[in-house]
């Protein structure tokens, strides 16, 4: 693969050579002096360009070029009639200084356009990797780190893990345990004591019945990285898969990874996509439809795979699989600051390893159920980040090439965005407010240059990510998160060795509407930026010489105001669920009575089991023995056995309770409950069933999201903001009427009244599992490990 390795230099060589070339003739355009009429002449031309260009962009590098171009020349002119045109003078030293600052976060987001038209201007997929035989597989350690998920989480991964296919002496699965290590086990206080003891002996109990190794460790130090590294002290494979708790492998992980390190000696990580069953809190109280992309997929879908192209593909902290020799010549996991995933690959892409990732998704997890955990996540990723920056500068690094230094710069840079994003929503504030000059233009100028920039930006964004994000909802998720991750960015930038690493909780259930905890600052944000069009509505009636700048002037802020009152309804969370889940199965199999009934009823009947879990499963009769069961059965005894061809050792007897049966119009559903001396049993199950084929979540990331054009995407977030905002009075009017304690209130707070294009609506379809077809096996005919589809 050295050669595939001097291809993806050479290409990235070739861009370089392209963009440095395009670039004499930018500049030039970019800063010729010209009329307003010319340039509003050049703004048309250039819209309408990109727009024509636009649909051929993801399919055409040449195009994709020309666009980029186009865009970057009307980028710099308005750039450089920002810097030399628009600003106040010194006469006005406090208008000048509020100017310079929202001039200055101008600034940082068009260096950010240009490295991301960089980044995203060849993103790179690699074929698979030649297939290898049995006997010249590497070690693999599979590493599992946890802290306080649990058994029934953990199971699954554990018995997915066990269940990837490679030959089973040439892999090892290891729980490592952070819950139950000495520290806890010994502590002073007798509760913390107690629990981390009857942890140690659960999770030892379980690992001892799914065969993988359970380790912990002494003391609770340097978080995830400590946990990581002390695990690896007792494990020696060639290679090690890191998976997080809830992150449950399929079969094929390693046969589609592994190839990569034998064909390329330097490679040091294969990165994979995280792909989650459920929906980030955001998603759903914004009440996204279900075929909107996911946030994380602008990243995995394409970015990623453009910093691939450039050499700076980085490790994710999970869905990773990396070699042990480049580990050891760093230390192990990085753990100076807390995003231990993306310093380590800094650290040894810094020794001149290689990375690789792999754009196909191989593992499902959970994201944090409500909007607080999902605050704490992305903070602590941000913070990670900017400690990075902050003390580890790619700049400054020795070892990266040109490449890997504007990669990471990239990255990192990207989570200055509640800084920038602030800056924005506060700028029209201050002349609303207190009348700075923040501007200095004529109203043509802004339909020559604003508003031509503004829409170019836009159409550019929905060229290049059209697939996999919808216009401004990505603004959206940045206002919702702007306010509580701007605090950890200022803490950081004060003390940047002092963030400590927090868990997020994953695993728990939201079952009841309720207004979060967190819900003061956002809720601060919009009702400042409604008292600025307050304001500005004020000015407009008292200063009627003002009337064009408030006009400009007002417009943003309105336009900042319906973002914001859109965000803010994430702060409302709501336990709606998917209409068609991600888990959902289908998969034969016969339920038998066993008790109480008599021997006469105890004939097995044909099932279809729908959804499975270590605790609770859904099966649907058969047509024609639905007559067969009654409200009497809930609280009898069956036992599940599935038809699994292809994993005969799972076709075992499983005991379970009836919860509750009921029939509708789609036959008669029966739900069961696993008892906690079967749940190792059922989770193995569940690994199979649910877990068992990576193009279900290949069909979620790539069919069954769907485009928006950039006038239908605008259209619909306005719509929704208009709707959102006397929504999100009349619940923070039930707010008070619940926390009043009066009788009126229930637990029906802040259920929409809409469910956007979801409701009234055929769901799309749902891939349901092939269960009986695992993608990836280990023929024992050739000997080889290869992929098959």
């Amino acid at each position: 693969m050295k050669s595939s390795s001097s291809a993806q230099s050479a290409t990235s060589l070739l861009l370089f050579g392209v963009w440095t070339v395009l670039a004499v003739p930018l500049l030039f355009l970019a800063s010729v002096p010209i009329s307003v009429s010319t340039q509003g002449l050049l703004a048309l031309v250039a819209c309408v360009l990109i727009y024509g260009l636009k649909p051929f962009v993801g399919t055409r590098i040449s195009v994709r070029f020309v666009v980029m171009s186009i865009a970057g020349v009307f980028v710099l002119r308005y750039w450089l009639w920002r810097a030399f045109e628009t600003l106040p003078s010194l006469d006005d030293p406090v208008s000048l200084i509020a100017a310079l600052v929202l001039f200055g976060a101008e600034t940082f987001t068009v260096g950010l356009f240009f490295l991301t038209a960089l980044i995203t201007a060849d993103p790179v997929t690699h074929p698979r990797p030649e297939p290898i035989r049995l006997s010249d597989v590497p070690t693999v350690d599979i590493l599992v780190p946890s802290y306080d998920e649990s058994p029934e989480l953990l199971a699954v991964t554990l018995a997915a893990a066990k269940r990837v296919n490679y030959p089973e002496d040439r892999k090892t699965v290891v729980l490592c345990d952070d819950g139950g290590t000495d520290q806890r086990c010994t502590h002073s206080d007798p509760a913390i004591s107690e629990r981390a003891l009857a942890r140690r002996a659960r999770l030892q109990a379980l690992c001892d019945e799914l065969g993988v190794v359970y380790t912990t460790r002494a003391r609770n130090e340097h978080a995830k990285a400590g946990n990581l590294n002390a695990a690896l002290q007792k494990v020696s494979g060639e290679l090690v898969l890191i998976l997080d708790a809830d992150h449950v492998p399929t079969p094929d992980f390693l046969a589609r990874t592994v190839g990569y390190f034998a064909e390329r000696p330097r490679l040091f990580l294969v990165q994979t996509p995280h792909f989650f069953t459920n929906r980030d809190p955001i998603e759903r109280n914004l009440a996204l439809p279900e075929n909107c992309p996911s946030e994380n997929e602008m990243f995995y879908s394409e970015i990623h795979r453009g910093l691939d192209r450039l050499g700076g593909a980085f490790f994710c902290g999970s869905a990773a699989l990396l070699r042990r020799k480049a580990l050891d010549e760093v230390g192990g996991i990085s753990g100076e600051t807390i995003t231990e995933d993306a310093e380590t690959a800094l650290d040894i892409h810094a020794r001149g390893w290689e990375s690789l990732y792999l754009d196909h998704a191989m593992i499902a997890g959970l994201q944090p159920e409500t909007f607080a955990s999902f605050i704490q996540q992305r903070g602590r990723w941000a913070t990670g980040m900017l400690q990075m920056l902050i003390l580890k500068n790619p700049i400054f690094r020795s070892g990266l090439t040109m490449a890997q230094r504007l990669c990471y710069l990239n990255s990192m840079s990207f989570w200055l965005f509640p800084l920038i994003r602030t800056i924005f929503l506060l700028s029209p504030l201050l002349y609303l407010f207190f009348g700075l000059e923040i501007f200095v233009v004529d109203p043509e100028e802004v339909f020559v240059y604003i508003l031509p920039y503004l829409l170019i930006g836009f159409m550019v964004q929905n060229a290049l990510f059209s697939e996999v994000r919808w216009p401004q909802i990505s603004e959206v998720y940045e206002i919702a998160q702007t306010p509580y991750i701007l605090k950890a960015l200022v803490e950081t930038v004060l003390r940047p060795r002092g963030a400590s690493f927090k868990v997020t909780a994953k695993d728990g259930s939201l079952e009841h509407a309720f207004l979060s905890p967190i819900y003061r600052p956002l809720t601060m944000l919009v009702a400042l930026l409604l008292a600025g069009l307050a304001a500005g509505a004020y000015r407009w009636y008292a200063f009627p010489g003002d009337r064009s700048v408030v006009q400009i002037v007002g417009a943003w802020a309105l336009y900042n105001f319906v973002l914001a009152a859109y965000a803010l309804r994430a702060v409302f969370e709501r336990p709606r669920r998917l209409i068609r889940p991600r888990t959902a199965v289908s998969t034969p199999g016969q339920i038998t009575l066993l008790a109480p009934t008599s021997e006469a009823d105890r004939e097995a009947q044909d099932v279809t089991i729908l959804s499975a879990s270590p605790e609770r499963f859904q099966l649907q009769l058969k047509d024609g023995t639905q007559e067969a069961w009654t409200a009497e059965h809930p609280g009898a005894t069956v036992a599940l056995v599935p038809t699994l061809p292809k994993a005969p050792d799972l076709e075992t007897a499983l005991p379970m309770t009836i919860s509750e049966v009921r029939s509708g119009v789609e036959g008669t559903v029966i739900e069961l409950s696993v008892a906690p001396e079967h749940m190792v049993q059922a989770a193995q199950l569940t690994a199979h069933v649910v877990y068992g084929d990576s193009r279900r979540w290949q069909f979620f990331r790539k069919f069954h999201s769907q485009s928006s054009t950039l006038i239908a995407g605008l259209l619909y977030v306005l719509a929704k903001s208009a709707i959102s905002i006397p929504q999100s009075v009349f619940d923070f009017a039930r707010e008070l009427t619940l926390r009043s304690g009066r009788p009126e209130a229930d637990d029906t707070l802040f259920e929409d009244a809409f469910t956007g294009a979801t409701k009234g609506t055929q769901p799309n379809p749902v891939l349901v599992a092939e269960t009986n077809v695992p993608q990836a096996s280990i023929p024992q005919a050739d000997g080889y490990l290869r992929i098959e589809d």
